[in-house]
């Protein structure tokens, strides 16, 4: 399926509509998930630009779909009809597995429908800097206020806001991390996935720095992000109290 990371209310309206749009393409064709962080998005109140009364979606049209409008369109429907696949485990088997590969064909296959909509799968300011922050979701921005909190004390960070997990930005990552001495990565989970993700992608992976992280439903306040920016360079800090 396709994953897309909002950053906002206004990222999450656009992102819905949007989704619509490339999922339903005929050489996608496949789910979309928009996500949000819970409660930081979903249980705020934000202002937020609403399409023009006088524009809709295209209506979505069943005969331009990959599967036949009169079959069943869950997997394995696409590749072969069911009476086969019940009566070998072998056709069963490479029915399913050329799914799979026939949806990650699909997810790349998004990347062309997925920029001019999204402007880019990342956005990016200041990637010229030594310093970069990269992350998703609202992690972006509380990053944003630390990059400022960062400026007062003279430290200039940029910053790589990434919308799409899958298709998920392989080459815009290589690319705008290519100088950067320093790469931070927040992330609201522990596991720290968005860091190894970048880490498998990137030459000189060592630059990426793992974190800070919090639990699920917590909250990162912008000096978190500052304070081990600082540690990182070897700066001094003055303890958060929590």
């Amino acid at each position: 399926m396709l994953v897309w990371h909002a950053e906002t209310a206004q990222d999450l309206y656009d992102f819905i509509l949007k989704g619509f749009i490339v999922a339903e393409q005929p050489d996608v064709h496949i789910p979309i998930a928009v996500c949000c962080d819970g409660f930081f998005v979903t249980h705020t109140k934000d202002t937020v630009n609403m399409t023009p009364v006088d524009k809709c979606l295209t209506p979505y049209d069943p005969y331009k779909s990959p599967v036949p409008c009169m079959d069943m369109e869950i997997a394995p429907m696409r590749m072969m009809r069911d009476p086969f696949v019940m009566k070998s485990n072998y056709i069963s088997y490479s029915t399913h597995a050329s799914w799979q590969q026939e949806i990650k064909a699909a997810v790349e296959r998004s990347r062309k429908h997925t920029i001019p909509l999204l402007d880019g799968l990342i956005d990016e300011e200041n990637t010229d800097r030594e310093i970069l922050i990269v992350g998703s979701g609202t992690a972006v921005s509380q990053s944003r206020e630390a990059i400022r909190l960062l400026e007062e004390d003279g430290v200039k960070v940029g910053l790589v806001k990434i919308k799409t997990i899958r298709p998920f930005p392989f080459e815009e990552i290589k690319r705008v991390t290519k100088n950067a001495k320093h790469i931070i990565v927040p992330e609201f989970n522990v596991g720290g996935w968005l860091a190894r993700e970048i880490k498998a992608i990137i030459p000189n992976n060592e630059r990426v720095y793992e974190g800070p992280h919090v639990c699920g439903g917590m909250t990162m306040p912008s000096e978190v992000i500052v304070e081990q920016i600082k540690i990182h360079l070897g700066m001094e800090t003055e303890k958060l109290r929590m």
